[in-house]
């Protein structure tokens, strides 16, 4: 019988991923012993609690997408018209925007069962926001669950050298909106 994680192994693990986040966003080719190093643990810290590069990739992923899944599920649990679900997605995947290593920002493509399972709600509940917007005819007939992914992949991780990403972001999901607007 296993037993339930300790809590220090718990807060490791996340400190772990925090620090393996920084450090894989500025060189995603970083050594483990550099991920250990930044997260002041140790190498045999780190391999207890990812067995090698790709599990470490992996984990970091299914946290990022557990968190825009979480994020569309709010959202979903709202009564927003179509064009407010998409509004809202695109503005808050901004500011998480830092916290997520995705395929879509640059970081290895994983095929981990979990991370697949994960994504395919964030797609599903996009496509939901993306549907009731043509159905309530805030949304444009043409408009795909894949345009508002993209564009939010496109936003969520700030150009460098760009001051105030946050106003840049708003004023380009301005435009994406106004574009994606019915009639």
């Amino acid at each position: 019988m296993s037993r339930a994680p300790r809590k220090d192994g718990i807060a490791n693990r996340e400190k772990i991923l925090v620090a393996a986040l920084r450090t894989l966003q500025r060189d995603v080719t970083a050594p483990m012993a550099v991920v250990a190093q930044e997260a002041g643990v140790g190498a045999g810290t780190l391999y207890r609690h990812f067995r090698d590069r790709n599990d470490l990739l992996a984990a970091l992923q299914v946290r990022s997408i557990s968190m825009v899944l979480a994020l569309v599920e709010e959202i979903l649990s709202r009564d927003l018209s179509g064009i407010d679900a998409v509004h809202e997605f695109l503005v808050r995947t901004v500011r998480h925007g830092p916290d997520l290593f995705l395929s879509y920002h640059g970081a290895p493509k994983t095929s981990d069962p979990e991370y697949l399972r994960l994504e395919k709600g964030v797609w599903d509940g996009v496509h939901e926001f993306v549907v009731h917007g043509i159905a309530d005819g805030t949304l444009r007939a043409d408009l795909t669950a894949h345009d508002v992914i993209i564009f939010g992949s496109l936003i969520a991780v700030p150009l460098p050298g760009v001051d105030d990403w946050p106003a840049v972001a708003g004023r380009q999901i301005d435009l994406f909106l106004a574009a994606a607007r019915a009639g």
